[in-house]
C-alpha cells in the first residue's frame, strides 16, 4: 500500500519539482508530444525546433538566467558595456568595449537571484559595468545568453558548471596518443555541444605519433567536421585548416588534459600564450596548464576562449532519449524501433542494436553512448 501524503487531500509525487523547474523555464509555442517518431522528417523537424520539443537542465537553467538579463536590462546611468574574459579568484576580468580590461566585482543583488549553476557568471557574458573610479568597477547587469557550454560539475552533479557563453563553435582536442585516444571523452563533448546548439569541431592533435585514418573516416562519415594536426609541422595542412575555420568565430578551446590543446593554440595564435604541460609519466594523464578559462583577441576578429583540461566529462539533466537524438547515427534509427521510448541498450527488436551487429554504426559510439545512458544518467 503507498504510504499517504503527510498533506492531507494532496498526494506526493516525486517529479513535482521537475515539473515546477519546467514551468519556470521561458515558455514557447508548446511541446510537441511524440516528436521522436519523426526524427527522420527533416521538415517535421525544421518546423518543431528543438527548443520546442523539450526542456533538459541546461536549457530551464539558461532560460533562468535570461528571464533575469531581462529584468536587469535598464543600462545603469554611466555604466559602460563589455565581455567577460577570465577571473582572478571571485574577481571577474571584464574587457570594455572602449578598450583595455578592468577588474570587476559583481553586484550582490545580482549574483543571489542567478541560481543552480556553479558559477554565476562565466567567460562570453554580455554585462554592464559601473565604474566608481577608473581602476574599479561592479557588474550591475548582465545580457542575454544565446547559448552556453555547461557541464555537470565533477564535485557535485546537482550543479552545472557553465564554462562559457554566446559561442559560435566548439572545438573539442583530443590527443591520438599521449595521452591515450578516448573516443568516449570526445563523443561526450559532442552531445554537449549538441544539447547547447553549439556547432563542434574535432581537432584530433598529434598525428604524428598515431595515424589519424580511422577517427577521421569515423567522425567525418558521421557528418562531424574533423581535422587531423600536427604542432611540430609548421608546413601541417590541418592546422591552416583550423585557423581558417576560427576566423571572425567566437571558439571555445575544450579537451582532456594533457591533449596538446595549450600547445596547440600558442601554434596557432603565439600572442596567447597558453601555459604549456607535459603529460604524466607515472600516471599517463595530463596535467592542468590552463587553470580557468580564458578568452584572447583574435587577429582575423574573433575571439578564442581556452578552458581548462578535465579527466571527467559527465553528462546531466538529459534523457536517454535526449542523448540518442544526438547522436545523428542513432538518431536516424530511433523511429524504426519497436517502442517509441526505447533506450537502445536493452529492448527487443531495437534497430539500433541491430545496425551495431550489422557494422554499420561503429561499436566504439555505441558503447560511449550506453556509458552516457547507464552511468551519467542514472546518477543524475
Amino acid at each position: 500500500m503507498a504510504e499517504e501524503s503527510k498533506y492531507k487531500g494532496k498526494s506526493w509525487n516525486p517529479r513535482e519539482g521537475l515539473g515546477r523547474l519546467r514551468r519556470a523555464a521561458e515558455k514557447t509555442e508548446g511541446r510537441t508530444i511524440g516528436w521522436e517518431r519523426h526524427a527522420e522528417d527533416d521538415g517535421f523537424l525544421e518546423q518543431h525546433a528543438i527548443a520546442q520539443r523539450g526542456t533538459h537542465l541546461g536549457e530551464s537553467l539558461l532560460a533562468s538566467f535570461n528571464r533575469i538579463a531581462r529584468n536587469t536590462a535598464d543600462t545603469p546611468a554611466g555604466a559602460v558595456a563589455g565581455t567577460v574574459s577570465g577571473f582572478q579568484g571571485k574577481t571577474v576580468t571584464v574587457r570594455l568595449d572602449e578598450g583595455g580590461e578592468l577588474a570587476c566585482d559583481v553586484r550582490q543583488a545580482l549574483k543571489k537571484q542567478i541560481k543552480g549553476v556553479k558559477n554565476p557568471l562565466c567567460v562570453g557574458d554580455r554585462v554592464q559595468v559601473e565604474r566608481p573610479n577608473p581602476a574599479e568597477g561592479v557588474i550591475a547587469a548582465v545580457a542575454v545568453r544565446h547559448n552556453q557550454l555547461a557541464r555537470a560539475d565533477s564535485h557535485n552533479k546537482a550543479l552545472l558548471h557553465v564554462l562559457a557563453a554566446n559561442i559560435d563553435r566548439l572545438v573539442v582536442v583530443s590527443a591520438l596518443a599521449d595521452p591515450e585516444f578516448k573516443p568516449g571523452f570526445l563523443d561526450r563533448y559532442l552531445v554537449i555541444a549538441a544539447a547547447n546548439d553549439i556547432e563542434p569541431l574535432i581537432v584530433l592533435n598529434k598525428r604524428d605519433l598515431a595515424d589519424p585514418s580511422a577517427p577521421l573516416a569515423l567522425y567525418r562519415g558521421i557528418g562531424y567536421a574533423t581535422v587531423a594536426t600536427c604542432i611540430t609541422d609548421p608546413a601541417d595542412p590541418g592546422l591552416a585548416e583550423l585557423r581558417d575555420a576560427l576566423a571572425g568565430a567566437t571558439a571555445v578551446f575544450a579537451g582532456q588534459s594533457g591533449v596538446g590543446k595549450s600547445s596547440l593554440l600558442n601554434t596557432l595564435f603565439p600572442h596567447v600564450a597558453a601555459r604549456v604541460g607535459d603529460v604524466s609519466a607515472g600516471t599517463g594523464l595530463g596535467r592542468h596548464t590552463t587553470t580557468a578559462a580564458r578568452s584572447y583577441p583574435l587577429p582575423s576578429g574573433g575571439t578564442l576562449i581556452d578552458t581548462p583540461g578535465i579527466r571527467e566529462c559527465a553528462i546531466a539533466g538529459l534523457t536517454a532519449i535526449d542523448v540518442a537524438l544526438f547522436y545523428p547515427e542513432i538518431a536516424r534509427l530511433h523511429h524504426a524501433c519497436k517502442f517509441n521510448d526505447c533506450s537502445h541498450t536493452h529492448e527487443p527488436e531495437c534497430a539500433v542494436g541491430a545496425a551495431v551487429e550489422r557494422g554499420e554504426i561503429a561499436a566504439s559510439r555505441y558503447e560511449s553512448y550506453c556509458s552516457i545512458v547507464e552511468e551519467d544518467l542514472a546518477e543524475a
